[in-house]
């Protein structure tokens, strides 16, 4: 191949690697929610302030449907709850799995503080495999416990990134 032939494919490659790494960095930001049950092990440190050590578990929709980032995947987190009732407020915390049914996966830590059944929190990316080997980035989510149960048990919901 001479030199006036292989410039433009050089270049060629190089612009089609750039816009594609961009892609990639913008795809890792997930817009949608996450329906969970919480299930664990309350503590009464003192009256009126529990601390909960459990997980979180279910399934995160994403707005953008079939085929965008994490929908209809499935989502693990370990975690606490450290719940003030005395000054209505809560602290939590913990990991996620994010599993997409084909045997990818993508590793998340969180914290997040509120009310005890409202919060805002932020999410970082830790690392991944499959097609999230490279995840990179993280966001913010707000959170909204619906239903605590007689069993011990919650229901809530988690928006990522609106």
């Amino acid at each position: 191949m001479t030199l006036r032939k292989s410039v433009p494919v050089v270049v060629s490659s190089l612009a089609l690697s750039f816009f594609s790494h961009v892609a990639t960095a913008q795809d890792w930001k997930a817009v949608g929610d996450m329906g969970w049950l919480a299930v664990g092990k309350m503590h009464e440190i003192e009256k009126g302030h529990f601390y909960w050590v459990g997980e979180f578990s279910g399934t995160f929709f994403n707005d953008k449907g079939m085929g965008a980032l994490f929908h209809r995947a499935a989502m693990k987190c370990p975690a606490f709850l450290d719940l003030d009732m005395n000054f209505g407020k809560h602290t939590a915390g913990g990991h996620c799995v994010v599993n997409d049914g084909e045997g990818n996966q993508a590793y998340l830590s969180w914290t997040n503080k509120g009310n005890g059944q409202t919060g805002t929190g932020t999410f970082t990316y830790t690392g991944g495999t499959g097609k999230f080997k490279d995840i990179k980035g993280g966001g913010n989510f707000s959170t909204l416990m619906h239903a605590p149960w007689p069993d011990g048990t919650a229901s809530g919901l988690s928006s990522w990134n609106k």
